[in-house]
């Protein structure tokens, strides 16, 4: 008798029970997938990088596709509801995902700075890679008002990897634009004055 009351309440509760697991795995899946389209962009960005011949113009052309997905995906996360802590955990592995392979972008640009300064794309860099820090701290800010308080230091520190791997490209780059880049004019080569000569005295007679 008490197995069949127990089975008449679950089947009461069935349609909620399952209407919120659903419902979780939606909300998880819609912030997974913002991060998944941020990784795709950052490792395209890392495609353009390592692109020969060295074209700066389409790095910073994919920088900003990269910035505007952020910030896209930002306002995406912002939209969602608070996710539990269980729910929370899943979010861990494709935000360490997106911090790496934002670090290893960041790490290739450093190592081309040095030809993208000479084609005097420097500055140009620069403020690119200041256009993605700013989208990342937006991005980080949107994760973590979506997680528990008591997991609230974890996704933040998991977050701000991300920003921090971009610091360091800035870091790099930093004085780019404050006339450190090399220009191309060249000094005409200083004259040196030809010696006085004096006129020997005529002999006396």
């Amino acid at each position: 008798m008490k197995f069949c009351i127990a089975l008449s309440a679950l089947s009461l509760l069935a349609p909620g029970v399952l209407a919120g697991p659903a419902k979780v795995e939606r909300d998880i899946a819609t912030i997974q997938g913002v991060l998944s389209d941020i990784n795709s962009q950052v490792n395209a960005l890392q495609t353009a990088i390592q692109a020969t011949p060295l074209d700066p113009e389409a790095i910073v052309a994919q920088s900003d596709t990269l910035v505007q997905t952020i910030k896209d995906g930002a306002v995406t996360v912002n939209a969602q509801p608070v996710l539990t802590q269980l729910e929370a955990l899943g979010l861990v592995a494709p935000t360490q995902q997106l911090a790496d392979d934002t670090d290893a972008t960041v790490q290739t640009l450093i190592g081309v700075k040095e030809d993208i300064v000479e084609l005097g794309e420097g500055c140009t860099t620069l403020e690119a890679l200041q256009a993605q820090y700013e989208a990342a701290q937006e991005l980080a800010a949107a994760i973590v008002s979506k997680v528990p308080d008591a997991l609230g230091d974890i996704a933040n520190e998991l977050a701000q990897s991300i920003s921090t791997a971009i610091q360091n490209g800035i870091d790099a780059y930093q004085g780019t634009c404050d006339g450190g880049e090399p220009t191309s004019t060249t000094e005409p080569p200083t004259s040196t004055p030809s010696p006085t000569r004096t006129a020997c005295p005529a002999p006396k007679k």
